[in-house]
């Protein structure tokens, strides 16, 4: 709860200040790029979290590796969280950054959980009735979840569809103890 409330007006200034100097689809490649980097590279992770590493370190390596990769507006951003101590905050940022986005462009994001991935077809199916069902163009987020082991659980919103094998199979235990 805390990072989304220290991440949320850091969110809304970098979409700002993206808007304002009209580097938003760069700022948007940026934050998708860094937040790869992130999940592929414990290094880069550990740079950005150590309590150990001097802000001013953190501001100059990361202005090293990617002065020639990023748009200037991120370099600078990332300098004033250090400056701030608030480095450790990015992937939230990040996070919120992206729902900003999203929400500008009349978006919704799914997070939808699967036993198995979908196909690219089940995808785009289930994105077009979700799409129709909001009246909004949806995004899907998948991840993977044996124990649900069938069918899927979409968050939409605040609304969820829980169409698992897992529920179904408790509600049928439910009932059949009810007698």
């Amino acid at each position: 709860m805390r990072d989304i409330r220290v991440a949320k007006p850091y969110a809304r200034a970098l979409y700002d200040a993206a808007v304002e100097q009209n580097a938003l689809a760069d700022i948007v490649a940026d934050v998708d790029r860094l937040r790869e980097l992130i999940e592929a590279s414990e290094e880069l992770t550990q740079l950005i979290h150590s309590p150990v590493l001097a802000p001013q370190f953190k501001s100059e390596t990361f202005q090293q590796l990617f002065t020639d990769a990023m748009h200037p507006l991120m370099i600078n951003f990332f300098r004033l969280l250090t400056l701030k101590q608030r480095e450790r905050y990015l992937t939230a940022i990040m996070d919120l950054f992206s729902v900003i986005v999203d929400e500008a462009a009349g978006k919704l994001v799914a997070q939808v959980t699967t036993a198995v991935p979908l196909t690219s077809e089940q995808a785009e199916r289930l994105t077009e009735q979700l799409s129709a069902y909001s009246g909004k163009q949806v995004r899907l987020e998948t991840t993977t979840d044996a124990q649900i082991q069938g069918g899927f659980i979409v968050q939409l919103d605040d609304t969820v569809f829980d169409a698992s094998v897992a529920t179904q199979l408790q509600r049928l235990r439910q009932q059949l103890a009810k007698g």
